[in-house]
């Protein structure tokens, strides 16, 4: 039987058996829909996933109670605002319920007394209102700005203990100011380009619109979230097209300093599906969204654009466009530069100086920007998960679309990141060799097309993986600098600099879950290598337990941060694993594989080992078996003493 420490939200709709009698039909598409816009999205931004639906209610799981708790006021803040906007009769509301203790894990349910005290805890909440076990008032009362009012002991259903509960106040003043957290959003710090600890510590309290107000730049609502574009007929290579197009026009409006766009990644939740752009809008933060769609028919091909204000649901203006095929980049090109003096002309943000759109060099072919797209898919979206067998793929296909047309850079990007692939999975039959054709490639791509940010990316990666650090922060700047709002190449950037400069990786790591609120997983690694190097260790390690299926490295991680924490058991537990799987692991083995910087931040990987419980030090057989292991300073100071007596 797996049992887990896990914190448990619970919550049921008000009356609802009333509710139903009264009317059955509508209640029931009231409380789905309220179920659909709200609780499953609001759950899973706050890293939570729901284990048990009921008629009128939820059971949702969470690692991180701090998250849960939060979780449940955005939950009820956000149905205040639903039940504002519509007729009285219409309205319904919940009671939340949180509680932290141990589970059973049985599959995708939970059960035990963790899950029954959060059941019982929502059974006593009043309408509206959030109650919680004393275990959870005493873990975050200190750590969030809500005040917690003292209920005393209470008798619940079916166990045995009285449990202390405490009130949510979610009207009385808050001991501190916090970030607005209705959205994700709003949980994450907006930077642009004033000074950063004034952003930072605007951004924190005030959310993403509300620090554009605060700057006095009419910029809150140049904002905007791009739909997967849909293909309106059956053959898959527009399928890959309408996908391409999509991302292209993401890439382009990135360019502008002062527009916000929500990274593709997060848009793709919503492909194949009918959509509200109204709730699109809520949901995301944005003001503006971009729908279209293509139909092929023989060599013509009919596009679709249509920019819609998501406040009000008014249509900007729509285009259609019947084109052959290989004008498909000019009208991607005309439909980028429309929005661009959309949002000019609307709010006055983007000027003429700024519009740096489609100065990057379109594809020559349509049959080379479609084998492209299928390298892509094959290299770095496979079904199956990336493998040795699809790299090699993907990079005679990239090979394919150059020959199509040598001049897409794109192309070059691509196989510059299979080889870095190669080498970082280990398939590399010579690592030397795989990142020498990486910079080789990332070289040509930025010799192509020098106004594109993902070359100037690929490059300052390949130049950091190749030993010129100095050198790959030039072409991070320049990446930064072309597209400051393109959320894959803000997390890029952080990963390879997390350990020189960790202030602007936590910058930049947060920009880009802001852009991206549903992120990919390896956001995740920038993000927990940045926090743990500036010493932020509880976040540290909330971004590596995010982790899907974490490897050696994560585990170690993970081990250190426990033992940072002072969470002696917890460290212990993790440790025993590392040790399972590298029975001689050190701290210097572990940071000369990982290529971290000598000096402090190497040190700081050594004491985290030693507060886990971990060996610091390589024995001194270790080191000459192993000439190239990295020394810190403070084991060659034990092994020194060691060898004085």
């Amino acid at each position: 039987m797996d049992r887990k420490l896990a914190a448990i939200l619970a919550a049921d709709v008000v009356g609802y058996s009333a509710l139903m009698e009264q009317d059955e039909q509508g209640t029931f598409e009231r409380v789905k829909a309220g179920r659909k816009g709200l609780f499953e999205p609001e759950i899973a931004r706050h890293h939570g996933h729901i284990f048990k639906l009921m008629g009128d209610g939820l059971l949702a799981e969470f690692s991180s109670v701090m998250d849960a708790v939060e979780c449940a006021v955005a939950l009820q803040g956000g149905l205040a605002e639903r039940n504002a906007a519509v007729p009285e009769d219409q309205r319904f509301q919940v009671r939340i319920g949180v509680n932290l203790g141990e589970v059973i894990v049985e599959g995708d349910d939970r059960f035990g007394e963790g899950v029954n005290i959060a059941a019982r805890l929502e059974q006593i909440a009043e309408p509206g209102g959030i109650y919680v076990s004393g275990k959870v008032a005493k873990e975050v009362e200190k750590k969030l700005a809500f005040a917690f009012e003292a209920m005393g002991e209470q008798r619940v259903k079916n166990i045995a203990e009285p449990v202390p509960v405490y009130r949510v106040n979610l009207h009385g003043q808050p001991r501190r100011r916090l970030l607005k957290a209705r959205r994700l959003r709003d949980r994450w710090l907006i930077l642009a380009r004033l000074a950063a600890v004034v952003a930072v510590a605007l951004g924190a309290v005030l959310g993403i619109q509300g620090w554009w107000k605060s700057s006095g730049v009419a910029v809150d609502y140049a904002s905007i979230a791009v739909l997967p574009f849909d293909n309106l007929g059956k053959d898959p290579k527009w399928d890959r097209i309408a996908d391409g197009i999509t991302e292209d026009t993401i890439t382009d409006l990135s360019q502008s300093d002062h527009v916000l766009v929500i990274a593709r990644h997060s848009t793709d939740v919503y492909k194949g599906k009918a959509v509200d752009v109204r709730q699109v809008g809520a949901d995301l933060g944005v003001r503006y969204v971009l729908t279209g769609g293509l139909q092929a028919n023989g060599d013509r091909v009919r596009i679709t654009a249509q920019l819609v204000d998501a406040a009000t649901g008014a249509d900007l203006w729509s285009e259609r466009y019947d084109r052959s095929g290989e004008d498909i980049f000019a009208v991607q090109s005309d439909v980028t530069a429309k929005i661009a003096n959309t949002l000019g002309s609307q709010v006055g943000v983007i000027r003429k100086s700024q519009l740096k759109l489609a100065q990057h060099k379109p594809p020559n072919s349509l049959t080379a920007y479609d084998t492209l797209l299928m390298a892509d898919q094959m290299a770095f979206t496979p079904v199956g998960g990336i493998t040795k067998d699809g790299l090699i793929e993907a990079e005679k296909l990239f090979h394919k679309a150059i020959d199509l047309d040598p001049q897409m850079a794109r192309a070059y990007v691509g196989l510059a990141y299979v080889y870095s692939y190669m080498f970082g999975y280990g398939f590399a039959v010579s690592p030397e060799q795989a990142l020498s054709k990486q910079l080789e490639a990332a070289r040509k791509a930025v010799e192509l097309d020098p106004n594109s940010n993902k070359a100037h990316g690929a490059l300052g990666q390949a130049l950091a993986w190749n030993g010129e650090g100095a050198q790959a922060l030039v072409e991070f700047d320049k990446a930064e600098s072309l597209a400051p709002n393109d959320a894959d190449t803000l997390a890029l950037i952080a990963m390879n600099i997390n350990q020189e400069d960790t202030a602007r990786a936590v910058r930049l790591s947060e920009r880009a879950i802001l852009l991206n609120p549903y992120y990919p997983n390896w956001y995740n690694i920038s993000l927990y290598w940045s926090y743990f190097f500036s010493e932020q260790f509880d976040k540290s390690l909330k971004y590596v337990t995010l982790y899907q299926n974490p490897s050696l490295n994560e585990i170690s991680f993970t081990a250190m941060l426990y033992g940072y924490l002072n969470q002696p058991n917890e460290a212990k537990k993790v440790a025993e694993e590392v040790l399972k799987q590298d029975p001689g692991w050190t701290a210097e083995k572990f940071v000369t594989k990982w290529s971290i910087a000598p000096g402090h931040n190497s040190e700081l990987v050594a004491e985290g080992a030693r507060k886990a419980g971990l060996r610091a030090c390589a024995t001194a057989a270790e080191l000459k078996g192993n000439p190239n292991m990295i020394h810190m300073k403070s084991c060659d100071a034990e092994r020194a003493k060691a060898a004085s007596g």
